[in-house]
């Protein structure tokens, strides 16, 4: 990648950018204002993308959470490149990250599980997430089981855990009439950042 002479430090960091973005989104009442398309490759080389939901803006970039024996699981145990992306309709933005992935701690997946529903936790351990199944029937007996083993605390599966995005790149885009969008990048320069603009 060239970066171009006119490129300059950002105003603000993409992570504070993206936190400010998130919650002008909540605020206007965009539905599923943390929904986010993240996309991974297959062994074969081959795009995957699915939406998640964003579980909070990081230091470096974003979290999610996931069963790691999904299809996206074992994606992101083959090769941990990412790419994600927002898009509010409301507000007419979007905002693209590339990256990669690290496992959190045990401890940090703990906490979080542990705010969740405890029928999103159950479904947790009752899902088994990609895999076929004959009907919807056979996922409720299973969700039923799993809910009579445990009382109100579901301890987290060992299956089930979240993702730190380490963003290597950023572009915030906002709509303008005539298609004659701004959109700007961003990049890691030493210990900051350095953005410029691209054209619509």
């Amino acid at each position: 990648m060239t970066i171009p002479d006119y490129a300059e430090a950002p105003p603000e960091t993409p992570t504070a950018w993206l936190d400010r973005w998130l919650i002008e989104a909540e605020e206007s009442g965009e539905l599923n204002h943390t929904a986010m398309v993240l996309s991974t490759l297959a062994s074969d080389g081959a795009p995957r993308a699915r939406f998640v939901l964003c579980k909070g803006v990081t230091a470096n970039g974003v979290r999610f959470f996931t069963n790691l024996e999904s299809d996206k699981g074992h994606q992101l145990a083959g090769d941990n490149r990412v790419a994600i992306a927002f898009y509010w309709s409301i507000l007419k933005r979007q905002v693209r990250i590339e990256g990669t992935v690290t496992r959190m701690s045990d401890a940090e997946a703990d906490a979080y599980f542990a705010s969740r529903s405890r029928l999103s936790n159950v479904g947790a351990w009752a899902s088994q997430q990609s895999r076929p199944i004959a009907t919807r029937a056979e996922l409720e007996a299973a969700v039923e089981a799993v809910s009579n083993r445990y009382g109100e605390s579901v301890p987290r599966p060992p299956h089930w855990t979240g993702f730190h995005v380490h963003a290597t790149r950023w572009e915030f885009w906002q709509d303008q009439a005539g298609r004659i969008h701004d959109r700007w990048t961003m990049v890691p320069d030493g210990d900051g950042w350095t953005m410029w603009r691209l054209q619509p």
